[in-house]
């Protein structure tokens, strides 16, 4: 199938590691054009010198920076000239009890999967205008659609499906769909990495690391184990895609299974 994305220029957020590095990949292997931005500047560096005979412009963007975004896609747009997709993808995630969990922790979490996102949109929609023609996916999540123990990510999540549903409806006037994808668990850093959900949940259940990764997927996931970054970025890619762009307002569950509602 030809996705039509040859040419075109993508945004990536969260573009150092885990799903938004494999976004990266997908979206070179269609022949995009890409502009990759992360705290984490040493991984883009990594994810641009891995993606060759790809055109990539790397830039260390905080997102929960208004003028950081601002300065973001002004530079993206005098490197490209435009806009075509937008891939809000940068997030974290981290358990606590919700008695105590720190409203700091939470706010911060906020700025960067609620607003971010937003922020990102409104800067974007000018220049899809423009080109009569764009795309947005939004990472989320199975959990925003049912619980998942971690009160912020949870809430958050859930607001980002509906961020998602009201700019379909804003954006499709000007020939822009907004979907958002809503992976299950998966195989990337934010569970493997030292202090993220692997030792959280080890800390939780008192098993070891590795093994209550494997247990939480094997209680948890019909399928029995995580999701490939390889398998939520096709989902993305597709999303964006031409033969995809009458698909709108779309929550898509990539999940193993988890989700047992018929929503």
């Amino acid at each position: 199938m030809n996705l039509g994305l040859n040419g075109r220029v993508v945004i990536v957020t969260g573009a150092a590691s885990g799903i938004g590095k494999q976004v990266a990949v997908a979206y070179a292997q269609e022949g995009a054009k890409l502009a990759l931005a992360d705290i984490n500047l040493d991984g883009l560096k990594k994810v641009k010198k891995e993606l060759k005979g790809a055109e990539v412009y790397i830039e260390e963007v905080d997102v929960t920076n208004a003028e950081s975004c601002e300065t973001f896609i002004k530079n993206v747009v005098k490197k490209y000239k435009k806009i075509d997709v937008l891939v809000n993808n940068a997030g974290t995630a981290k358990m606590g009890d919700m008695e105590t969990f720190p409203e700091k922790t939470f706010r911060q979490h906020a700025e960067l999967m609620m607003y971010a996102p937003v922020r990102l949109i409104n800067l974007c929609i000018p220049h899809f205008k423009k080109n009569g023609w764009g795309s947005v996916v939004n990472t989320a999540s199975i959990f925003g659609k049912q619980p998942g123990g971690l009160i912020s990510y949870d809430t958050i999540k859930a607001a980002d499906i509906m961020i998602t549903k009201d700019y379909s409806s804003y954006c499709a006037p000007f020939n822009v769909n907004v979907n958002a994808v809503c992976p299950g668990p998966v195989d990337t850093p934010l569970w493997h990495a030292d202090g993220q959900l692997g030792d959280q949940l080890a800390s939780a259940t008192g098993m070891e690391k590795d093994s209550a990764i494997e247990w939480f997927a094997k209680t948890n996931i019909p399928m029995g184990r995580y999701a490939k970054p390889e398998e939520i970025a096709s989902a993305i890619v597709f999303l964006s895609s031409e033969p995809a762009h009458y698909i709108t307002g779309v929550a898509l569950n990539v999940d193993g299974g988890m989700v047992k509602s018929l929503l």
